[in-house]
């Protein structure tokens, strides 16, 4: 936990930014060190060229590059650390050392949390967190103009954000597990708190499943009285979570008991049960996308605004007009009757089970770098149900392709090196007008820089069909 007792001006402090990567926010933290005066040092083990497009946003700014690896000097030099999230503080020797030394180690969301004025709302959850708090973000700024919505998506970084909030700023934070080990900052609670569901993932990073979930939890603890906690009641482990914090408990769910209060479904209806009363809010027909996991994800979103007082009619236009989230089930484009769906964010089994209950006959594009998850259950059901694959390499294909031969998986097992041969061999096992589905329920790495870069890679090659 950061204690605010810790806040200090960064004006001439020597900060060591760990991490500068790809996807926005190490550029967006380098820019905002050297804004607010501080003496900076880049450093990542990627080297100058694998960084090239972060490097080149960073021209005329006053930092010192170390790209390539890391220096022994840098981390002796350095009176404050601020980590990109994708590095792990458990198992990182360098990062353990300095803490041993008593140097504060910061990570983007932390920063943001002692830094921000305004009320903060964060969304959290092995899946379903990106299409809530989006949805959600859509819906507050509606009557709140004075919205943002960052964290964990790809749009704009959080540090990006902060010069331009103010105490009447509302901030839609989704926040991952890697951005929640630096949190809470002590004094500063999310005065909202939203978990979408907690399922096997990221044990590679966290050592355990209990880990990983103590790790989702930061973002209740600090909580009092007169913050709100909004859970899934439908996850066992989101029930655990109405322990942790001092936060106000509201449910949500489309299996609420009839004693629960919170927001669920009856029948065709989005309802709210509320101090012993039922008030229906929307159709359910007017949400268009498909799953319970989304279904989940509007009850979730919904909610948040009733608890903030936001009348049904304004969410249901929200509602109405939302259309998705890029690489969650994004449809690209049809051709030649097929379908071709984009669910590259799936990198869990639990999230292409999810896509293959939405397109049961569809052929999946699966595999990848493994994350220390159990793939029996996703084998399982792929050879039950018969499954067509077409496989990307990596740690979790090989894992994979063992478990489906002990299942009697009678498919051949065709492992591709480049998108353009998935694509191309998805389309040859293809019957007609059936979906052909980007779901690797996997990491990315090894192939592609990122999940984001298989999701556009997938896209360029569907488009040139």
């Amino acid at each position: 936990m950061v204690r605010l007792s810790e806040r200090q001006s960064f004006r001439g402090q020597r900060v060591l930014l760990v991490g500068l990567g790809l996807h926005g926010g190490g550029v967006a933290t380098a820019r905002w060190l050297v804004k607010r005066g501080a003496i900076v040092r880049v450093t990542d083990l990627k080297s100058a060229a694998e960084l090239a497009p972060s490097v080149a946003k960073l021209r005329g700014v006053r930092a010192t590059f170390h790209l390539g690896g890391y220096r022994v000097a840098d981390w002796r030099w350095a009176r404050r650390i601020v980590v990109n999230p994708a590095i792990p503080p458990n198992t990182h020797p360098q990062l353990q050392a300095v803490k041993r030394r008593g140097v504060q180690i910061d990570n983007e969301a932390s920063i943001f949390m002692r830094e921000f004025t305004g009320t903060a709302i964060g969304v959290t959850g092995t899946r379903g967190k990106t299409t809530t708090a989006l949805l959600l973000g859509a819906i507050l700024k509606r009557v709140h103009r004075d919205t943002i919505v960052s964290g964990n998506v790809r749009e704009v970084p959080m540090l990006a954000h902060l010069a331009r909030t103010k105490p009447s700023t509302w901030a839609v934070l989704e926040l991952s597990s890697y951005q929640l080990e630096r949190l809470p900052v002590a004094g500063r609670p999310l005065k909202v708190a939203v978990m979408t569901n907690l399922k096997v993932d990221h044990v590679d990073r966290h050592g355990s499943m209990s880990a990983y979930a103590q790790t989702k939890y930061n973002i209740f603890r600090e909580q009092t009285p007169n913050d709100v906690k909004m859970l899934n009641w439908n996850d066992p482990a989101c029930r655990r979570a109405a322990k942790i914090g001092h936060g106000r408990v509201i449910w949500f769910g489309n299996k609420l008991p009839v004693k629960v209060g919170g927001v669920t479904v009856n029948g065709s209806w989005v309802m709210e049960r509320k101090q012993n009363k039922v008030v229906k809010l929307f159709p359910l027909g007017e949400w268009k996308l498909p799953g319970a996991h989304n279904l989940e994800n509007l009850l979730a979103a919904t909610a948040v605004a009733r608890s903030m007082n936001v009348p049904a009619t304004i969410i249901v236009q929200s509602v109405k007009s939302f259309h998705g989230v890029p690489y969650r089930q994004q449809l690209i484009r049809t051709w030649r009757g097929h379908q071709f769906i984009n669910d590259t964010a799936s990198t869990s089994p639990d999230a292409t089970l999810a896509a293959m209950a939405i397109y049961p006959r569809g052929v999946y594009i699966i595999g990848g770098t493994d994350k220390a998850l159990q793939l029996g259950l996703w084998a399982r059901e792929i050879a039950r149900r018969n499954v067509p694959t077409v496989f990307l390499p990596g740690s979790a294909t090989v894992k994979l392709q063992a478990a489906l031969h002990r299942f009697r998986y009678h498919r051949p097992l065709v492992t591709t090196h480049s998108m353009t041969a998935a694509v191309r061999v998805a389309l040859a096992l293809s019957q007609p007008k059936q979906e052909i589905i980007l779901s690797p329920g996997a990491a990315s790495f090894g192939l592609f820089t990122h999940e984001f870069d298989r999701g556009d890679q997938f896209n360029s090659v569907v488009r040139k069909l």
